[in-house]
Formats: C-alpha cells, structure tokens, sequence
C-alpha cells in the first residue's frame, strides 16, 4: 500500500483523523427482486450516507488492488487527455464525501486524504493522475463515461476486479461498443441507457445490481469462460462450496463541473453454501427462467445446472 507524506505545498495545519472503530461487517447486495430473470436497468436511490462505506471487505481488497497495479498497471488503470479534468472533479468529490461522511476512517491531510482503513497518506503529488490515487483509497473499480459526438465514451477507469472483460479494450469505445457482447443489449437496452445518461441530474447518485456465477473466486478475471467445461470435479453435492454468486454492486453519479458520468463497481462474492434457503430456491428458480442466449452470454451453461441442482436440494 501507498504510503506518503504531505507535499510541499501542503497547509501547515491538517485535520487528524480519530479513533478507528471496527468495521462494519461487508454486506452483500441480493440482485433479484423476483423469482424471473429480465433485463432492467433495476436504478434505485442511493442514500449518501452509505455511498462508498467502509466494511470489513475493504483491507483485503485493497491489497489485491495494490499487487494489480504493481504488476499489472497497464491492464487496470488508463486515462485519456479529455478525462483528465474529470478525474480532478472525481478526486475532489470523494475525498469530500469520505471525510464528510466518514470520519472515523478519513480526514485530509494537506492536499490529500488519511485513510484509517489501512493507515495509508495519499497525496495527489505523488500518482500519476487522480485515479491513480483513487485506485489505492477504495476498493471500487472507477469508469469515467464523458460526453462527445459519437455518444457517452469510456475515457478514463481503474478496473481491477473486472467479470470478464479488460480496460484496455474498452477504452474510447461509446456506450453501444462497450455492451457489444452483450445479450440482448441492443434491442431492450442501448435506448434508455443513452436517454439515462443525457438526462441524469448532477450530484443525484443511483445504483444498480450486477450478477454471474463463477467456480473461481479470484477477483480479477478479465478473460471468458463462457465455453471452457466447468472443473469435472464439482457436482451437486459440492457446488455449494465449489461455485459462487458474484455480484456488482454498480452506482452513477454526473459530475456537475465537467458534465462526465462516474460509474463505480462494488464487487462481492458467496458461496452458494453462504446463501439462505430462500436465497437458493430463488437463485433456482432465476437461473431457471435465463433465455439461452443469456445463459450463452454470462457462462450459464456451464455451472448454472449445477448450481440448480445444488441450490434446489440444499
């Protein structure tokens, strides 16, 4: 992890951060409000006092973000020249928001922000642009989305936990070339999420879930495994262990200054053994109802029969 003093130009005076208190337990966002797949965009309200909360998941993360950038910064991270402005904005506004509504874990110190979650001193000095600092202050990925002709381009992100795709090949693309791979996007989705996009207020803030199953619990995994067979190992009887509900906990927000789209991705992970019974017969029953060509998309046909299998008897 980072660690760094003040700058140069830092103010003499600097706010001290507090106690540290425990850590609040890491929730894990349910994706389904029915027992049917759909494809929505599912937005809901965001309460600002608990956009971006510190909990128990953040140190782990945080270290495996750490040991990604260290060996593999140039496929995590990226910034065009027409972002960089946003990226201040971005910096500017979470290192507002931490400290305001958090306290206990943040304060600024000079030009940059303590994190009490794990004791680093961030100072914009000493990155190469913002969300090179930001990628060590919270265990979020980050995507600029900035406006040109050609619609919302991808111009700026850190995305160290992605569910199989890259940042690189990514960057520049607009809002239809980055879904290109996905089902059914064109057809039910592109409209309203350009019409989203135009018309989001600034400083409004809405989230949105995201989910797959995955037999690998590693949070980087940027290739597909939509064709590859499962491990011949796993069955019903040890799916419970062997395969897990990833889920994306994704929020918006427009920047009011640069009029950029900054989309955070929250990701957690449980096995399917974690889930409660009511969990697992609904997770079932949606895996149940995906179409095939969602199911090609997202990998089901590998692991969703198993997982019914598992979460219908357990």
């Amino acid at each position: 992890m980072v660690r760094t003093g003040m700058g140069h130009d830092a103010p003499s005076q600097s706010v001290m951060c507090q106690s540290m208190p425990i850590l609040p337990p890491e929730p894990f966002p349910w994706p389904f409000d029915g027992d049917v797949w759909r494809m929505a965009m599912g937005l809901r309200a965001q309460e600002m006092g608990s956009w971006l909360m510190p909990d128990a998941g953040w140190p782990e993360q945080m270290a495996e973000r750490a040991r990604l950038i260290r060996n593999r910064k140039w496929d995590v991270m990226a910034l065009m020249p027409e972002a960089r402005a946003a990226s201040a904005e971005v910096m500017g506004l979470l290192f507002a928001h931490l400290t305001a509504q958090f306290p206990d874990w943040f304060c600024r110190v000079g030009r940059g922000v303590e994190s009490r979650v794990d004791g680093a001193r961030l100072d914009p000095a000493d990155f190469e642009h913002p969300l090179h600092l930001l990628a060590h202050l919270l265990p979020d990925d980050l995507c600029l989305m900035t406006p040109s002709p050609g619609g919302w381009r991808l111009t700026g992100g850190v995305v160290c936990f992605p569910s199989h795709w890259m940042l690189p090949h990514k960057l520049g693309k607009p809002l239809p070339g980055i879904h290109r791979p996905v089902a059914r996007y064109d057809a039910m989705l592109a409209t309203p999420v350009d019409r989203f996009f135009d018309t989001l207020s600034p400083g409004r803030v809405v989230w949105r879930a995201n989910w797959t199953l995955s037999d690998d619990p590693t949070l980087f995994q940027p290739g597909t495994k939509a064709h590859v067979p499962p491990d011949a190992d796993i069955d019903e009887g040890n799916a419970g262990e062997r395969l897990w509900l990833r889920v994306e906990r994704q929020t918006l927000t427009k920047l009011p200054d640069s009029g950029a789209v900054l989309f955070t991705i929250r990701t957690h992970q449980r096995p399917l053994y974690a889930l409660t019974g009511a969990e697992r017969r609904q997770f079932a029953l949606v895996l149940r109802s995906v179409p095939d060509d969602v199911a090609a998309y997202k990998g089901l046909r590998r692991t969703g029969p198993l997982a019914v299998g598992y979460c219908e008897k357990a």
